[in-house]
């Protein structure tokens, strides 16, 4: 399954995100959310989410492991990019 995924059209802060996504990397077949741009069934065992955050674009390719252990450890978790709390309109880096 294929997902292409637009964090900027949904306002809510990260742990509202991460539990959002995480429902979807547990049930990948019976959960869809607002930020979806687009879905997919390509015919392969694993997930491939292309992520877009702020001015970041992420493609990962999870299998059934990875995907449970994302849906509980939180999907920031995998990307190399901070990933604000909040959203501000613009990103900041400390």
């Amino acid at each position: 399954m294929r997902v292409k995924i637009n964090r900027d059209v949904c306002p809510t802060q990260l742990a509202f995100c991460e539990r959002c996504l995480g429902r979807f990397l547990a049930y990948p077949m019976g959960y869809e959310r607002r930020c979806f741009e687009f879905l997919e069934d390509d015919g392969k065992e694993e997930l491939t989410i292309e992520l877009h955050s702020g001015s970041h674009d992420v493609v990962l390719t999870m299998n059934e492991e990875q995907r449970k252990l994302a849906a509980g450890e939180g999907w920031s978790y995998f990307v190399d990019f901070d990933v604000p709390l909040y959203r501000t309109g613009h990103e900041t880096r400390s």
